[in-house]
């Protein structure tokens, strides 16, 4: 799973139809693997970036807003709040999903931080895949359900 950090597109087939774009930010390549795990078989595509920089040009680039954003708190080279702040500078609609690891005793305060910025929800690491998957399509599903109520 070497290349998972490198701008790698995937499409997790469930029919001819992708059911959600994700944009996943994270630098480490264990919860990188993790979320290639977690979106296996769930006929979502999903876009990786190695750190926030490569996650707002991905954005920036994007035709259509992505469905859901997961990004890491802690990264090199513009962090997660970066990512949290731009984004919701650009689009408020768009499903925020912040993670971290952290230091123990900062992890508290930057899960605090990104929900402060307009992180939809957060995730303590360490998780496990299906733990990802399920709180991704909540936050998807609630979205969708949102834009269905605003259309009607």
């Amino acid at each position: 799973m070497s290349d998972v950090g490198k701008q790698t597109i995937k499409t997790f087939d469930k029919g001819a139809k992708t059911v959600a774009r994700i944009l996943i930010c994270e630098d480490d390549e264990l919860y990188q693997q993790i979320a290639d795990a977690a979106f296996a078989g769930s006929g979502h595509e999903v876009l990786f970036a190695v750190n926030g920089r490569q996650a707002m040009s991905h954005v920036a680039a994007a035709k259509t807003p992505f469905d859901l954003i997961v990004t890491d708190l802690v990264m090199p080279d513009k962090d997660g709040l970066e990512v949290i702040r731009s984004v919701r500078e650009r689009n408020t609609a768009t499903p925020i999903l912040a993670m971290t690891a952290g230091v123990a005793s900062l992890k508290e305060p930057l899960l605090v931080a990104a929900s402060a910025l307009g992180a939809n929800d957060v995730i303590q690491k360490p998780f496990r895949p299906q733990a990802l998957r399920e709180r991704a399509e909540a936050l998807i599903a609630r979205a969708q359900k949102d834009q269905t109520s605003i259309a009607v």
